[in-house]
């Protein structure tokens, strides 16, 4: 099966196949499903591009990341994959495709969406399309057939102008040799480390130096809005043990999660693990009543203001901290992404909402707030002085290192120039670049110019900092490729190539048919994406 998918990778219909998955769904298309309605957010050629689309295909792409990703998806995840903006181009470039499909006259007939239809195996029984099949699962995913049909349209256009765009992109054998040669070659350095330390004592702290660095760098010695709190904390413990749990509610949770008692890859009895059920569901209506009085609580004191008398009358442990940096709370509310923000927009003596802990509820109250602040020199010379002096001694390093190498580019020797200065030659031996450079560290930069060193050029352009120190690199060896190896992988390096330069190539064409239809006034945002 897979030789003839290979062997017919540019038919129209294994393409359309082939194209059915995920990815295809997503980059290309997303949600092509429902009515248009709702406000436009883009207009294009006069045709609208509505919310509600987006809407939909946002969801989707959430939905495809919660699959992959399980219950290890977070809220943080989730924002940190911006995929509004995700779900915006994706429909944004399905439109433009689609319209510069139309203008190159690409087109997709009603006979290729048929055989499409007939030849996808999810409509198929026993081998052979079944109409009824076809019907009910469009039914059950709320699609019509004509709206089904216009996606695979869409779709089959698509991958034709796909098809076109990236016909030309070529390969060539100086390409995959260089590739090649960037994961297989080995090359030894000899290096020069200049440290900031050597230079420390040629630093001078003048007061109006360090007013002056100061000034430059406020926003390191800034202290941040600082808080005081007082809390009432219901932990879910304290309240475990008075919930009551029957033999019923032990026996439901054993058989709703049976799959988590095995033990040695055997199932345990519920005899055997009663005790833990028992437990955990203790603990789980210790956190449901801990909750209740948390609430109860916070309506008491909100609508009393007397956050002391109700916690004497309820002989309950208030708990009070000193002055701490919202970016830096105390170690129960540090899992609360919020919490910093919730301080801020109280006033003093005001409790805010009832928080929910990894262990139980809080209800909290401020007691005093300090705005940001610049401490003056005088508060924090010493911290200022060090950090002074680390930095002018960091720039005397690089500046050494820089006129170091610019005398070794000119023709002066590593070894005459090492001794003058009393620094150690230090080599690497054969490694293979791409990660830590042996006897020095990791460095992008560094390892970035590395694959730019040869033996024309031995001296990368610059010194580059590296563990706290400036570093001067030679190339002083390189090792011989192995031709037979080279052979061996170079079709399999070629297709990885041109499979990257084909998609580089559409989605640069698409970058470019976008920017040129906004510029020519044919694709307009109707709506900012801050709203969305």
């Amino acid at each position: 099966m897979l030789n003839l998918m290979r062997k017919h990778a540019r038919n129209w219909l294994m393409k359309v196949i082939l194209g059915i998955i995920i990815v295809v769904f997503i980059f290309y298309f997303g949600s092509m499903g429902g009515k248009q309605r709702a406000e436009r957010i883009a207009m294009i050629d006069g045709k609208p591009i509505v919310y509600a689309d987006f809407q939909r295909e946002y969801q989707n792409l959430v939905d495809v990341y919660r699959q992959r990703f399980g219950q290890g998806l977070t809220d943080e995840m989730l924002k940190s994959l911006n995929l509004k903006q995700q779900a915006l181009d994706n429909l944004i470039n399905q439109a433009v495709i689609l319209t510069k499909a139309h203008a190159m006259n690409v087109k997709a007939t009603d006979e290729d969406i048929k055989a499409m239809i007939l030849a996808y195996p999810g409509f198929q029984r026993n081998g052979a399309f079944e109409q009824r099949l076809y019907e009910q699962t469009l039914r059950s995913n709320k699609m019509t057939p004509d709206e089904f049909e216009t996606f695979q349209r869409n779709m089959l256009v698509t991958l034709k102008v796909e098809d076109l765009i990236q016909g030309g992109v070529r390969v060539s054998d100086q390409e995959v040799h260089d590739i090649y040669r960037m994961q297989s070659e080995k090359i030894s350095i000899d290096f020069l480390q200049v440290s900031p330390k050597t230079f420390t004592g040629e630093v001078k702290a003048a007061p109006a130096d360090l007013e002056a660095f100061l000034k430059a760098h406020e926003t390191q010695f800034r202290i941040p809005e600082q808080a005081q709190i007082k809390y009432l904390a219901f932990m879910g413990q304290d309240y475990a043990a008075a919930a009551k749990i029957s033999d019923a509610d032990v026996a439901d949770y054993y058989e709703r999660h049976k799959e988590q008692w095995t033990k040695d890859k055997k199932a345990q009895s519920l005899a055997e693990v009663k005790d833990k059920i028992t437990a955990e569901l203790r603990l789980v209506k210790g956190m449901y009543a801990a909750s209740d009085e948390a609430k109860k609580a916070h309506d008491a004191i909100y609508q009393e203001e007397n956050f002391d008398g109700y916690s004497t009358q309820k002989k309950l442990t208030v708990r009070t901290t000193g002055l701490f940096r919202l970016n830096d709370p105390p170690p129960e509310f540090r899992t609360m992404a919020d919490f910093g923000k919730l301080l801020s927009g109280l006033q003093k003596n005001e409790i805010g909402r009832v928080l929910q802990g990894e262990k139980g509820y809080y209800v909290v109250m401020l007691v005093d707030r300090k705005a940001p602040y610049l401490p003056s020199l005088k508060e924090i010379e010493p911290e200022v002085e060090k950090r002074y002096r680390e930095t002018e001694a960091t720039r005397l390093a690089q500046k050494e290192a820089e006129t170091l190498l610019a005398r070794l580019k000119k023709g002066g020797g590593l070894e005459a120039v090492a001794r003058e200065k009393g620094l150690k030659i230090k080599e690497t031996g054969l490694f293979q670049p791409g990660g830590a450079v042996p006897g020095l560290g990791s460095s992008v930069e560094l390892t970035e110019a590395l694959f730019q060193i040869s033996e024309k050029n031995p001296y990368p352009e610059q010194a580059y900092p590296v563990d706290g120190d400036y570093v001067i690199v030679r190339l002083k060896e390189k090792g011989k490729l192995n031709d037979a190896d080279f052979a061996a992988k170079k079709d399999a390096i070629a297709k990885y190539l041109g499979q990257q330069k084909k998609s580089e190539a559409f989605k640069a064409w698409i970058e470019g048919s976008r920017a040129a239809l906004i510029k020519e006034g044919r694709l307009e945002f109707t709506r900012d994406f801050k709203d969305l």
